[in-house]
This record gives structure tokens, sequence and C-alpha cells, in this order.
């Protein structure tokens, strides 16, 4: 008699942690982006790109379920830095976030720059030189970050906006008094699609600092066991070659891709 109940105990405890493990597992992620051409490329609902087919690819191999939208970035960024279950891409990994997410798999390394008009004049050979002149970030986005930490100071040399089409907009309108933009270089390469408009911009400065090594990752809320099997999927797909492939298949239509 004593067994019997035993026994039924330890299967109704089995059973119970099989039930809340698959519960975990099977939570819905909600993996959250931006517009990046030609990182991630969202054109109404559909949501493509070199970084977001990678990342398909995991889910897939992960089998887990999940959402994909894409937002301004500091929304994407907010939401996976603390909802459960929520995770972002393209996230530049920098020392100052390596605390704040629990980090999935490198996806590509990309450049930045500083741009300007060219019928702009002006001279830009360093960073100390740069804090002259008033630039233009998106909020939360890593050259935000970066240029805070290097003694930008926000509505003085540094200005903040919510997405990248307002970025070299803000360069031909006078009364912003805009002098120069951060901006990936694989980015302005796309967001330009001919060389008239192209030859407008310049180059004044490469940020060799700002070498982008971005990631997926999750926030510190996401289950451990949910984050693992992203892991190893990813790690699957890199030792088959898979991951080498899609960027192979991007590379013709980008300028430095690692």
């Amino acid at each position: 008699m004593f067994r019997t109940v035993k026994n039924k105990l330890i299967n109704s405890f089995v059973l119970s942690v099989i039930f809340f493990c698959n519960s975990v597992v099977s939570a819905n992620i909600n993996i959250v982006t931006e517009h990046l051409a030609p990182f991630q490329i969202v054109n109404g609902k559909n949501i493509a790109g070199l970084s977001t087919e990678i990342i398909k690819a995991v889910l897939k191999e992960a089998k887990l379920p999940y959402s994909l939208t894409a937002n301004p970035w500091s929304l994407s960024y907010n939401s996976a830095l603390h909802e459960k279950n929520s995770c972002i891409y393209s996230l530049a990994h920098i020392p100052q976030r390596k605390a704040l997410f629990q980090w999935i798999g490198h996806i590509a390394t990309s450049t930045a720059s500083l741009y300007a008009l060219k019928s702009n004049k002006i001279v830009v050979t360093n960073l100390t030189q740069a804090k002259n002149y008033k630039i233009a970030v998106i909020k939360d986005d890593v050259s935000h970050h970066f240029l805070l930490s290097k003694g930008f100071v926000e509505n003085k040399n540094l200005y903040v906006m919510n997405n990248y089409d307002s970025l070299l907009k803000l360069l031909e309108i006078p009364s912003r008094q805009i002098d120069l933009v951060v901006l990936n270089d694989d980015l302005l390469n796309n967001r330009v699609q001919n060389s008239t408009e192209a030859a407008k911009y310049k180059n004044q400065l490469f940020l060799k600092e700002l070498a982008l090594d971005f990631y997926f990752a999750c926030s510190l809320n996401t289950d451990k066991s949910t984050v693992n099997i992203l892991i190893n999927a990813m790690k699957k797909l890199e030792q088959r070659g898979e991951i080498t492939a899609i960027k192979n298949k991007w590379r013709p239509m980008m300028i430095n891709l690692i």
C-alpha cells in the first residue's frame, strides 16, 4: 500500500516536471527588430534581409513557436531589454550591453561612419573635432550609446531620432542645423538607390571602434531552457555551414560584411 502510494506520487511529480518543461519550451517567443536594410528589410508585414534569414533558420532548427515584429529601434530595444520571452536582432554587442541580455550568437560584422553632405565643406578627422558639430543618431542605437560614452552631450552636439528615414533628411533641412549623421555603411548603400543620390553624401570619418558585431539576443527574463535551445540551434547551423551560405548569398550586395 505504502509503495503504491509512493509510486503514484513519484509518477505525478515526473508528469508535473514534464508538463512544466514543455510549457516553458512551448512558450511563444516575441522576436523584435527594426528596418535596417540589408540586414532587416521591412516591406509592409513582410520582414526579409540577411539577418532575418539567419534568425528564421535558427528558429526553424529550434522548433520553437514565435512571432516576429518590426518597430522603431528604441521600442524594440526596450521590449527585448525588459519583457519575458522577448528576443532581438540585429543587436550590436558592446561592453555596456554585455550584462543586459542573454546572447544567442553572432550574425555578422559590419562598419559605421560619420556622413555629411558633400556640399558641406566641414572636415572631421577624429571624434574630438566631431564634438564641434551637431550629430544625429538613432535613439538607443549603438552609435547613440557609443557617442555618449565618448563625452557627447544630448541637445548640445548629439541629437536623437526614432528612425533612419529621418537621418539623411536632416542633413538637408537648414533649420535643423545637423552637420553629421552616424550610419552603418551598408545601410547608406541600400538607402540611396542611385549614383546621383549617393554622390550627395561624403564619408567624413570611418569609426573604427564602431565595427558592429551584430548578434541575436534575448532578455534576461527569457527562460534559460529556451535560450539554450536557441544557442544550440545556431551552433548547429554554423557547423553545417548554413549561416555562411546565407552570408555568401548577400555578400555581393554588401560593402563590408564579415
